[in-house]
């Protein structure tokens, strides 16, 4: 076989995958009874690991981020194990 067979049989076979791969998670999301459930939330239960912009729903109210000021819980906690990622959460915007 020659080489640009072997590619567009390559090509071919990579297309193939990805729609195998992406084609049910776009037909469950389109589909109406699932609406619901895809929006999103102002908030997220849990963590994000080095993350702490994200929006806890198990915390209490974030008071309004001051550069330099101490951080939040939700922080503390998604940047534990990690004082680069505290250090840039506090100083900067």
């Amino acid at each position: 076989m020659s080489t640009s067979h072997h590619r567009a049989v390559r090509a071919l076979c990579t297309a193939v995958a990805g729609l195998a791969l992406l084609g049910p998670a776009a037909v469950v999301a389109m589909s109406e009874h699932n609406a619901d459930r895809t929006l999103a939330q102002p908030c997220v239960n849990g963590v994000v690991p080095l993350n702490p912009y994200v929006v806890n729903c198990n915390l209490g109210p974030r008071p309004p981020k001051i550069r330099g000021s101490a951080p939040d819980a939700g922080a503390i906690i998604a940047c534990r194990h990690d004082p680069v990622c505290l250090s840039y959460y506090v100083n900067n915007p």
